[in-house]
């Protein structure tokens, strides 16, 4: 019986090169199509005028009229109460006393829909688009 001393030579462990080229070469198509490149841009200082009397100038600022609608299908224009009727013309005097005013639409939730359709068509025949009144649909106390 003899003892083996020496030690075993393990087999040196291959790396697959041809695998990593992939690896590499599609890292490097990622890192080239996802890159921005940036213009080379002259910079340069510049003294801006500055005006006192043209930042005077500035517009009034809009009012917003709350047009509400209870759930008992009363209709109010900033509190005050408006029938159906009237409503067409009363936002239309609204527009020529407060042109720079702007509609806002609160309803109840138990708001019936006729009542909807109807403040719509009261807003078509004042020449008021229904896209430019925002609605906030609510439950009442809340």
């Amino acid at each position: 019986m003899s003892l083996n001393l020496r030690p075993r030579r393990r087999p040196v462990p291959t790396i697959p090169i041809v695998s990593l080229i992939d690896i590499m070469v599609v890292l490097l198509i990622f890192v080239v199509a996802t890159t921005t490149f940036k213009k080379n841009q002259t910079r340069m200082e510049i003294a801006l005028p500055s005006s006192k009397s043209l930042g005077a100038t500035t517009s009034a600022p809009d009012v917003r009229v709350t047009l509400g609608i209870t759930k008992t299908n009363e209709i109010f224009i900033d509190a005050t109460p408006v029938k159906i009727e009237n409503l067409a013309q009363a936002l239309k005097d609204l527009r020529t006393n407060q042109p720079n005013s702007k509609l806002e639409l609160e309803a109840d939730t138990a708001t019936a829909l006729g009542t909807l359709v109807q403040v719509w068509d009261a807003l078509k025949e004042a020449g008021i688009p229904v896209t430019d009144v925002p609605a906030r649909i609510q439950r009442a106390g809340s």
